[in-house]
């Protein structure tokens, strides 16, 4: 079952507004987020890792670690499931 808001607008119209950010998950408890402009990743043990896409597209700097980020990680880690589903 999949759980969130339908992006079928935005398949319809790609240039459709969107006020959130996209979620994905890899396995038990690895969750991405990712915004216009950031990427924030937490895997299950814990690591972090969050890529500033305006100034880094590549992903070459890993941000996570930096304080400086704090905020932006808060503000990304509200979309991450409080509940997940453990593999069957």
């Amino acid at each position: 079952m999949m759980h969130g808001k339908s992006i079928k607008s935005l398949l319809g119209n790609p240039r459709a507004e969107w006020d959130r950010p996209v979620v994905s998950t890899y396995g038990f408890n690895n969750h991405s987020v990712r915004s216009e402009r950031w990427r924030y990743t937490r895997y299950d043990n814990g690591d972090e890792e969050l890529y500033d896409h305006k100034k880094d597209p590549r992903e070459w700097k890993n941000l996570a670690s930096n304080p400086e980020y704090t905020a932006v990680k808060e503000q990304l880690k509200i979309y991450i499931p409080k509940k997940n589903t453990p593999p069957s």
